[in-house]
């Protein structure tokens, strides 16, 4: 699995298959209106929605994924898969109205309202056309007010088919999107067999959402998370990270986006940094975060890396509930420490006080904070980094996972958020950077030096318990 871009999935030409609700008509009209809302993160994300939609941008903020099965496409079942996988989860069957003076009501539809059925479609022939035609379908459907807020298809090659989902984001994030993913062809192919599916347990998005905002409502202003987060924004101008690279910006607006995606280390550097990480008192995403910071400083400059990182919320005993289940931390490490080992542990060290941020819903926290004149919101997003281990979120082994590619949307940005990703064959990150020379230059120059730290950093691990040697290679990072 890695994560990928929509207009450098390419599959093999064939037959494009759509899946779509019977009669979405009657499943509107049918629908309840739940007295659970949206959560903070739907929140930020409707509002948004609503006004780029007003604007007449195209609609870009999605999560998807693709896949690719040798066998022959059975339309039939994976219909009967997809029906079942929207029916099972509240959030997946979601929608929301957002009045012109901000009110947000959630709409569920009934599961029995929900039938999928495939149809032919255009699209199918060239790259090109498939890429038009998915832009068209997440325009119209793939959006927060659509039911379900998800497109599904195939391109049918005969003894091939390659998969998609597409989801406006308000419905998902990374790691439940993979988790749909493994859901439906579990589904798939228990139907194909006529035997019941063997699924992870899964919870209601709704539940946790009402866990979420009572969890928010006992946040006070001496709670030791508030505390973290206050005395990283004061020593950081009382704002959300910014990106110190030069994005060629000139202004307040965004600007279109492009994507960048880079080989940062193969599988036998990333297991050789670890194991440093690990003699020094670190972890691997610590050495990550490290070398995040080490490039920034040999770049700008600016010794003061600031970012933030997504906090995975999802409770272990329901790993198959969908819905967008993040919180947000802070992550502060001083870039221009000489000693790698050093500024890894400091990292590391960073992210582990993270773990006591997790169940404290960060827009409670900044809600106390901009009332207290420390912290100074605006309308803008925070520069970002994720990290994922892509082997820890399905069954790495299965077809479906093995050959999956995980899209983030590219829209319009103002920053350069980094997803940075592990798989078996080591560590890749993707990041999506306004589309000018200027930051293309300037996003490649980081990029060089952040892989230039992880591979010697890497080249310094002691060898494996039992082995002579780790040959490492100095070579990374080929686009």
């Amino acid at each position: 699995m890695k994560a990928g871009t929509l207009h450098g999935w390419a599959p093999a030409p064939g037959r494009h298959v759509e899946w779509l609700v019977a009669d979405e008509a009657t499943a509107r009209s049918n629908a309840r209106i739940d007295a659970v809302g949206p959560s903070f993160l739907q929140r930020d994300h409707l509002a948004a929605a609503k006004a780029k939609r007003a604007t007449g941008l195209p609609h870009r903020a999605t999560v998807g994924t693709t896949t690719r099965i040798d066998e022959p496409l059975d339309a039939e079942a994976m219909a009967a898969a997809i029906t079942d996988y929207v029916r099972a989860h509240d959030e997946v069957r979601s929608f929301f109205d957002v009045t012109d003076d901000g009110e947000m009501i959630r709409h569920v539809a009934a599961p029995e309202d929900i039938t999928m059925a495939a149809a032919p479609a255009d699209g199918g022939e060239t790259h090109a056309a498939l890429t038009e035609r998915l832009l068209i379908r997440i325009d119209a459907e793939a959006t927060y007010d659509r039911v379900p807020g998800v497109i599904f298809g195939a391109v049918d090659a005969g003894s091939s088919f390659a998969f998609y989902t597409i989801s406006d984001h308000s419905h998902t994030d990374g790691s439940a999107s993979i988790q749909a993913l493994s859901e439906i062809f579990t589904r798939y192919r228990a139907h194909q067999q006529g035997v019941a599916p063997d699924l992870p347990p899964a919870g209601s998005h709704l539940t946790d959402i009402v866990d979420e905002y009572r969890r928010a409502s006992q946040v006070t202003p001496d709670d030791p998370a508030v505390d973290v987060w206050r005395t990283v924004l004061r020593d950081h101008g009382r704002t959300v990270p910014r990106c110190k690279l030069d994005l060629g910006l000139t202004g307040p607006d965004s600007a279109p986006s492009t994507e960048v995606i880079r080989a940062m280390l193969t599988a036998e550097q990333t297991e050789a940094c670890e194991r440093r990480a690990r003699a020094a008192g670190g972890s691997l995403a610590g050495s990550m975060f490290a070398a995040l910071a080490r490039g920034e400083y040999e770049v700008t400059g600016e010794a003061d890396f600031f970012t933030s990182t997504v906090l995975s919320t999802r409770d272990p005993q329901f790993p198959g509930t969908q819905g967008w289940l993040c919180n947000f931390a802070p992550v502060a490490v001083d870039g221009a420490e000489p000693d790698a080992d050093v500024l890894v542990v400091a990292a590391s060290n960073a992210l582990r006080a993270n773990r006591d941020l997790v169940p404290v819903p960060a827009h409670a926290v900044l809600g106390l904070l901009a009332a207290t004149g420390d912290f100074v919101p605006d309308a803008t997003s925070p520069q970002m980094v994720s990290y994922l281990d892509f082997r820890r979120l399905a069954d790495a082994d299965s077809p479906e996972i093995a050959a999956a590619g995980v899209m983030p949307g590219s829209g319009r940005t103002r920053n350069a958020n980094l997803w940075v990703n592990r798989n078996d064959e080591g560590i890749h990150l993707l990041t999506h950077i306004p589309d000018n020379p200027t930051s293309i230059a300037s996003v490649e120059a980081f990029h060089d030096r952040v892989i230039a730290f992880l591979v010697e950093y890497a080249a310094g691990a002691a060898p494996a318990a039992g082995a002579v040697g780790v040959p490492v290679s100095a070579a990374a990072g080929d686009r």
